[in-house]
């Protein structure tokens, strides 16, 4: 895709299907404030965009959890939300 079919990703659709995604794989969220969870998406969107491997992604959720939401480490639940946050956007932005 290029500049413009990913913004328009992200726009459409991208953002609010990750936040979906976030909250029903990565329960930290569900407790997070709407402008926090919203941060927290973006931050991940960034990641996703880069092409960041899934580690990464795991990675940026346990400091999320800790430095923002004061939450205990769970690193498995971490791995497992960025899996889960992997398949989708493979999947929302395989080509037609």
């Amino acid at each position: 895709m290029g500049a413009n079919d990913w913004r328009e990703f992200w726009a459409s659709r991208g953002m609010r299907e990750l936040r979906v995604v976030l909250c029903d794989s990565w329960q930290p969220a569900r407790f997070a404030l709407p402008d926090a969870h919203e941060a927290h998406a973006f931050r991940i969107a960034s990641l996703l965009g880069s092409r960041a491997p899934s580690t990464a992604v795991a990675e940026e959720l346990g400091r999320i959890r800790r430095d923002e939401l004061g939450v205990g480490a769970n690193p498995e639940e971490d791995a497992r939300a960025a899996e889960a946050i992997g398949q989708w956007f493979r999947t929302a932005t395989r080509p037609a």
